[in-house]
């Protein structure tokens, strides 16, 4: 999950049988609820984002799409 090409989409939520649920949200919650997808570019090549990021803002069109970082 880390290493998914938007740090948008590294959430997750696992039901832990002690003490309910448990999150994981290693970038928090801002960007999610703020519909802004954000570059991971740790792992993930440019190539995969920039396709997921056209394919998204084309179902979800107040998505906000922030570039690749030119480096």
């Amino acid at each position: 999950m880390d290493h998914f090409a938007s740090t948008t989409c590294c959430f997750g939520i696992t039901r832990d049988p002690a003490s309910g649920l448990r999150v994981y949200a290693p970038h928090g919650f801002d960007d999610l609820f703020g519909m802004v997808l954000r570059p991971n570019p740790v792992l993930a090549p440019r190539e995969v984002y920039e396709a997921k990021a056209r394919r998204w803002q084309a179902e979800w069109p107040r998505l906000v799409v922030e570039p690749w970082p030119e480096r």
